[in-house]
């Protein structure tokens, strides 16, 4: 009797799993805490963490420096920045987890970015900034199991080593100051331009490609400010063909 009643009481493996999700979503207010001011600045540290990793691993791997930039102004990879803020949401519950738990999620959570990136990236502007087509673990070219583990690695350096100095960081700074409201504003209205106008010049890039004329005053500007020169020279990684 008292065995079936042990046996009755022990949770199962689903039961234990269940628990143990249920304590990280519900139960756990995570590392950090979850803000637009943190989210920025983390976003912004991403762009220039992650441009300044891959132009290092580009110039080791392939030798020569190669223009690795993401936007038209700065020091910016956005699709770094936007990882870095998905990795941080996905992961600041699982901060105390294993190793490999945060590798897993971080190389899913990674992988699914960089698809998504390449095909908003092809499907709106025709434009290719890498091709996977014949490695290990491709999906649709778009990225593979090499660059998963790349994101499952970055992940763990992320959560192990650069968010806790980040949160160092934002113990000393007060998001209410008046200073750092104004520097945030300031810098949240340039990237929302940077990025508007990283936009449009890729579309008037890919209509340029598909050999559609400058018949209006946007593309006129477009044209004469950022030319294809201007363009290839600062995303060298990235070819324009246009849509189809």
């Amino acid at each position: 009797m008292e065995k079936d009643t042990e046996n009755q009481a022990r949770p199962t493996l689903a039961g234990e799993v269940k628990q143990e999700v249920k304590a990280h979503l519900f139960h756990n207010a995570g590392f950090l805490r979850i803000d637009y001011f943190t989210l920025f600045w983390i976003f912004v540290a991403g762009c220039v963490f992650g441009l300044v990793v891959e132009t290092v691993f580009h110039a080791i791997v392939y030798g020569g420096y190669e223009s690795r930039a993401g936007l038209v102004w700065g020091p910016f990879s956005p699709i770094y920045g936007t990882g870095a803020v998905v990795l941080t949401v996905s992961l600041n519950r699982f901060y105390h987890s294993h190793n490999l738990v945060i590798f897993l999620i971080a190389m899913v959570v990674g992988s699914a970015i960089e698809y998504a990136t390449s095909w908003v990236m092809e499907y709106f502007w025709g434009a290719v900034a890498w091709n996977y087509d014949g490695t290990f673990g491709s999906i649709d070219g778009r990225t593979n199991f090499a660059f998963g583990v790349m994101w499952g690695m970055l992940g763990l350096v992320w959560v192990r080593i650069v968010i806790p100095s980040l949160k160092r960081v934002f113990s000393h700074v007060d998001a209410k100051q008046a200073l750092a409201r104004v520097v945030t504003a300031g810098m949240s209205v340039f990237l929302v331009v940077d990025i508007s106008v990283t936009v449009l010049a890729l579309d008037r890039e890919g209509q340029r490609a598909a050999g559609v004329p400058a018949t209006t005053a946007e593309q006129k500007f477009f044209d004469e400010y950022f030319p294809d020169s201007f363009m290839q020279a600062r995303f060298q990684n990235m070819s324009v063909y246009g849509k189809g």
